[in-house]
């Protein structure tokens, strides 16, 4: 659409323009929930999906420092740029202030040309976050639509009971909390592209078009079951990152809950969460491949992941009670539930790796170098 049309169509519209936005599936951290709460609304989107999200890896760096992030491998987050079906832009408060640029014609233009924006604000003016009123706190939010009538902007944050959710804030309290100085510049803006673009641009330039890669997924499954570090893999385009992959994960959580019974390292839910949220999806992908044909409709995978998941919330939970009772025979129970939890998974990823190369007649890539953290 050309901007002449754009500014045509603005004219004739209510004031209220909002783009598609939904809870997704993976939300612990805003980044992969900003990528998924777009796309999970297209239904040719579902092949990038579900080829992704299948490894986990907690990175050295962050452990020397006392934190066990739990994430997903490669990350996929907004900032990165790094989703075939993304358009991206990237700019900062500070390129925007020495030019004159108004954020709030800013945002609302970009919105016009279907652009979600990622930015960082000060969310002591951010109603119903956990900082609102409270102290001055930097953190980023997505901004999806706005209505000009009711002067007001749709975003996503996580609210004040640490759940993700959608919230409205007016202009002037958003124009506080951006304005206020957060330490962050960066200003991330992306667009869902349609099938039709890919055809369109030169070469395809990737936009807009990825098919369901079933090796690169057995690829990453195979990865995740023998605790290789996938990163080594893309070193051609990024330093590798040392840490504990795959099942090994377990270890590192292991680790991390000892340490927190000793009072070594602070609180953190999101590890939990992750892996809750990591089960999830590994359901929902195998249902999509019995969709797909691509596993039998009476897979075992499917009931077996079913139990991981429940399992995965189970331990969730029980770490937001250790929240509250401070009982450090929880961290025990959980340590000694995550090592049960992996030879489970181990079991069921086994059967499944197996059963995904063989009615599909492909073999897992075979990488030598298995990496380990040293602890």
């Amino acid at each position: 659409m050309s901007n002449e049309a754009v500014r045509t169509e603005a004219s004739e519209f209510d004031g209220v323009r909002k783009l598609p936005f939904t809870i997704p599936d993976v939300y612990g951290f805003l980044g992969h929930a900003y990528v998924l709460g777009i796309l999970q609304n297209y239904e040719e989107c579902k092949p990038w999906i579900y080829t992704h999200y299948n490894q986990l890896y907690i990175s050295k760096d962050y452990v020397e420092i006392g934190e066990y992030r739990l994430d997903f491998y490669p990350n996929l987050m907004v900032l990165f740029s790094n989703v075939p079906w993304l358009q991206y832009r990237q700019t900062n408060k500070d390129m925007l202030a020495d030019l004159g640029v108004d954020i709030h014609a800013f945002l609302q233009r970009h919105i016009d040309e279907s652009f979600y924006c990622s930015t960082y604000v000060d969310e002591y003016y951010i109603p119903n976050s956990i900082s609102n009123g409270v102290h001055h706190f930097s953190h980023d939010l997505m901004v999806y639509g706005y209505d000009l009538n009711r002067q007001i902007y749709n975003v996503a944050i996580f609210d004040k009971n640490r759940q993700f959710s959608f919230q409205e804030v007016t202009f002037e309290n958003f124009g506080l909390a951006y304005h206020n100085d957060t330490g962050q510049k960066g200003i991330s803006l992306c667009r869902k592209v349609e099938p039709r673009e890919y055809g369109g641009s030169r070469y395809g330039a990737q936009l807009g078009k990825f098919d369901l890669e079933l090796q690169t997924m057995l690829d990453s499954m195979s990865d995740y079951l023998h605790s290789v570090n996938t990163s080594k893999r893309l070193r051609f385009y990024f330093q590798s990152i040392e840490g504990y992959y795959g099942l090994d994960i377990y270890t590192g959580l292991q680790e991390c809950f000892r340490l927190l019974a000793e009072g070594s390292i602070n609180l953190d839910v999101r590890p939990l969460h992750i892996l809750w949220e990591h089960k999830k999806m590994m359901t929902a992908r195998i249902r999509y491949l019995q969709e797909q044909g691509a596993l039998s409709e009476d897979s075992a995978a499917l009931e077996g992941y079913t139990r991981l998941e429940g399992e995965a919330m189970v331990l969730r939970n029980m770490l937001l009670k250790y929240f509250y009772s401070r009982n450090n025979q929880t961290l025990g129970d959980i340590a000694n539930r995550l090592g049960h939890m992996r030879t489970a998974e181990e079991q069921v990823l086994t059967a499944l790796v197996e059963e995904l190369g063989r009615r599909n007649n492909l073999v897992p890539y075979q990488f030598e170098e298995v990496v380990k953290l040293e602890v």
